[in-house]
């Protein structure tokens, strides 16, 4: 039977077309609490913040080289004893 043979026979769909809606999306985006878009992003960034983010990202970077040396370290051992 050819993959064809169901074409334009309506199968499993409904025999009227939904109505259009263009807004649909523009309800989608629309944020549920206002006055989180009212907030700046860039107040946020002061000194009292950024020395922990800081150390956040050097801990991360930290613990993934640490991770890549240990998977080398492994690699090794495994190829060489």
């Amino acid at each position: 039977m050819s993959k064809d043979s169901h074409a334009g026979k309506e199968h499993g769909s409904p025999s009227k077309v939904p109505p259009a809606r263009p807004d649909m999306f523009a309800d989608i985006l629309k944020p549920m609490r206002p006055d989180l878009r009212d907030d700046s992003h860039d107040e946020a960034l002061d000194d009292e913040h950024t020395e922990g983010r800081n150390w956040a990202i050097l801990l991360t970077l930290f613990s993934v080289l640490l991770v890549q040396i240990g998977g080398i370290a492994v690699i090794v051992w495994l190829i060489f004893w």
